[in-house]
């Protein structure tokens, strides 16, 4: 029982980090590893990826999600459009940025989030998340202090990133407390809604003359041939990390899915550091370890501050007590 109970948290844990890291290393082999960058093309092969395995997972298996209907997608479409500005800068970025610098300063976000929820829903920031805080940032200092191969436009677009990230988890948090979306009913939607958008955005911004006459020539078959591959696997590996995600939550905890992803940043970044080109430097070394440990400390400080909270809701209530009625006495010979 006890080795049971452990592998049915274990695995799903185990696969959401497999997938999260696959997700990143192949967005960013799609991305800077072929001679065109088409981010919208690769986010449209994800969309309509993973609202195809979506599909065929619930006639399979049963899997639920909630049909398509006018009043969820003019609901859901500001959310939609904020994912797709999210998941373009990001793309952008990684074409620029080495993975581990993309981790490091992905973790700005929460910071935005963190505020944002303060002046959104009045979420107290504790003293251990404000010192959580300090060591992303020392990272994202030391990090772009170390980067010897700087790219002011890709840290144009991580900035860009970071507020768009922040501001669809926001934005989504808000609307899904109006429309009642659950896990897949989130994938279902973003997909269906956007993936028409990466097709059309493709087709109108993206080099496509260039695309086809390059990948056209004989001598470039072996690269085309090898493009269409990682852009299908990153379309496997998009419904992969949607699914993985809502597993470990729904197997474990949000406690030990949140634990999970602070965890997965230091082997994606030295999955990346010996994968990619990228040179290696001490201080880019330290940069990730320090993202490391602020993720690990924003973790537990979440962890302290639900704690705290579950303690103080279970708290018994204070008794109300009756108002103490003034005395009516009616002294005889008084005025």
């Amino acid at each position: 029982m006890a080795i049971g109970s452990v592998l049915h948290s274990a695995i799903p844990i185990l696969a959401y980090c497999g997938s999260s890291i696959t997700m990143t290393m192949v967005n960013k082999l799609v991305l800077s590893g072929f001679q065109h960058h088409m981010v919208f093309l690769m986010l449209a092969i994800q969309a309509i990826s993973s609202i195809g395995l979506l599909m065929a997972f619930g006639k399979v298996s049963g899997l639920k999600y909630r049909p398509l209907n006018s009043a969820d997608v003019r609901a859901w479409l500001p959310v939609s459009l904020t994912q797709a500005l999210m998941l373009y800068t990001g793309g952008k970025s990684l074409q620029y940025l080495n993975v581990p610098l993309f981790t490091i300063f992905k973790n700005l976000t929460i910071i935005l989030v963190a505020y944002g929820e303060r002046l959104l829903f009045q979420a107290p920031i504790t003293p251990l998340m404000a010192v959580a805080f300090g060591l992303m940032v020392l990272s994202s200092i030391v990090g772009g202090w170390n980067d010897i191969q700087f790219n002011f436009v890709g840290y144009a677009w991580m900035a860009v990133n970071c507020f768009s990230s922040a501001f669809f988890v926001l934005h989504m948090r808000r609307v899904m407390k109006v429309v009642n979306f659950k896990d897949f009913d989130t994938v279902y939607y973003n997909n269906l809604l956007t993936a028409p958008m990466y097709v059309v955005l493709s087709i109108l911004i993206e080099g496509w003359a260039e695309f086809l006459s390059y990948y056209s020539q004989p001598e470039n078959s072996a690269e085309y041939w090898a493009f269409v591959r990682s852009n299908l696997f990153s379309g496997i590996a998009a419904f992969a990390i949607s699914y993985c995600t809502s597993w470990c939550i729904r197997t474990t905890s949000s406690t030990t899915y949140s634990m999970a992803g602070a965890l997965n940043k230091l082997p994606i970044a030295v999955f990346a550091m010996f994968y990619f080109d990228d040179p290696v430097t001490v201080g880019g070394v330290l940069a990730v370890l320090l993202g490391f440990v602020a993720g690990l400390v924003y973790t537990h400080a979440k962890n302290l501050q639900k704690a705290n909270a579950h303690a103080q809701s279970n708290l018994p209530a204070p008794v109300a007590m009756e108002p103490v009625k003034p005395l009516n006495i009616n002294i005889k010979g008084s005025n």
